[in-house]
């Protein structure tokens, strides 16, 4: 009785120690090289309201980055980190849209900023080769990664909330002003407690509707940390961005409804 009593105390402490709370942060090594490949697929209807949305041939765009980020150095809350862009593919449906892809392309490859990362993911600061400023929705989209941690630890199965501004326009086409309400979950932690597994699931939300556009939306995502290297190795995130325009009553042209939908995936590896 008492070795199966024993037992049982060992087996208990065991699942306690398995359900402990855990930080979940962004703690980079000095020195590290990240390579990373970024995947997003971005489709676009537009349809007067009533109209069949499936009659109208969507826009569909795709951009594929490999990048190298170079951490610089780490603090308590943050880490500085160098972005090299080493090639970017962009393709899209529009037959007149090649001209501009091309160029798109062109700008991206090369481009090196330095951005100043907070634990929990937040986009401090960046700044372009020349010490210049980055415009915040620029730096969002440059970290490819949401501000999704909380400050405290999480244990399995707990959630936490966050909010984030929503791009005003470029990768999502969005030309009104809005935000992210999301809840975010930790799923599992491997053997160890090495790889957090995470999801995301939330509302996008009007702030206005200014210049006439109204916006809503979802967006659900799965991510995967690594907490040995201090950073995200896996995500894929799915966007669903509603967007009403309203035009001024006296222009006499009905409203109009922008429909995008937005995949992306990013990837973290060893160069092989």
């Amino acid at each position: 009785m008492r070795a199966a009593g024993s037992l049982l105390l060992v087996l208990a402490a065991r699942l306690a120690g398995a359900q402990e709370p855990v930080l979940l942060r962004l703690n980079p090594h000095v020195g590290d090289t990240l390579h990373t490949r970024l995947e997003q697929t971005m489709d676009v209807s537009v349809a007067a309201p009533g109209s069949a949305l499936a009659q109208a041939k969507p826009l569909v765009t795709t951009l594929t980055l490999h990048s190298r980020t170079i951490v610089r150095s780490v603090q308590q809350w943050s880490a500085s980190v160098m972005t090299i862009v080493d090639s970017a593919t962009m393709t899209s449906t529009d037959a007149h849209a090649a001209a501009q892809t091309a160029a798109a392309e062109r700008a991206l490859e090369g481009q090196q900023w330095v951005l100043q990362l907070g634990s929990d993911g937040t986009v401090e600061s960046a700044r372009d080769k020349r010490g210049a400023l980055v415009s915040r929705d620029m730096a969002e989209a440059l970290s490819a990664m949401p501000a999704v941690f909380p400050r405290r630890a999480m244990a399995v199965g707990q959630t936490w909330t966050r909010e984030m501004p929503l791009p005003s326009g470029g990768a999502l086409g969005a030309r009104g002003s809005g935000h992210v309400r999301a809840v975010f979950k930790l799923d599992s932690l491997s053997k160890g407690g090495t790889n957090a597994f995470i999801s995301m699931r939330g509302d996008i939300l009007p702030d206005s509707t200014q210049q006439g556009v109204a916006l809503s939306g979802s967006i659900t995502g799965t991510m995967e940390l690594d907490r040995g290297r201090g950073w995200m190795t896996e995500s894929i995130f799915q966007i669903v961005l509603t967007s009403m325009i309203a035009p001024p009553t006296a222009s006499g042209f009905a409203p109009m409804k922008f429909v995008t939908h937005v995949t992306q995936r990013l990837r973290t590896m060893d160069k092989r």
